[in-house]
């Protein structure tokens, strides 16, 4: 029982100075969190409000670059329709093949590294 002056029974009235200071502290370092994480987040808006307008002129520029190019074919709308569904049938066979090609060509070269090691291991001995 904390006591004032010594008398029974009477509760101190006065806080702390230790007590007050941690308070003190504590708002404190609350507000100075306050005012970073706001900061923080009003970059975080600029910066997202940036990367938005980034990839949209990104985007864009990708659309005008296939515009060019389908242009640059010089083919009526049936051709262009025709062609757009013989690569739909077509690319994915393609590019299996590729896939396969790639691989084999991998193989190739990772053979070429282990036969080079080995000879050269031989001629060193």
């Amino acid at each position: 029982m904390d006591l004032e002056d010594g008398k029974k029974g009477r509760w101190s009235c006065r806080p702390e100075r230790s007590s007050m200071k941690s308070l003190e502290k504590a708002v404190a370092d609350y507000e100075k969190a306050k005012e970073k994480m706001e900061a923080s987040r009003a970059r975080y808006e600029a910066d997202l409000k940036r990367f938005k307008a980034a990839e949209a002129a990104k985007t864009e520029a990708e659309n005008l670059e296939i515009v060019r190019i389908i242009r640059g074919m010089n083919m009526t709308i049936p051709e262009l329709n025709a062609f757009r569904e013989r690569m739909k049938t077509e690319l994915p066979t393609l590019a299996g093949f590729q896939k396969e090609e790639t691989r084999a060509d991998d193989e190739f070269r990772e053979n070429e590294r282990t036969e080079g090691t080995g000879e050269a291991q031989e001629m060193g001995q």
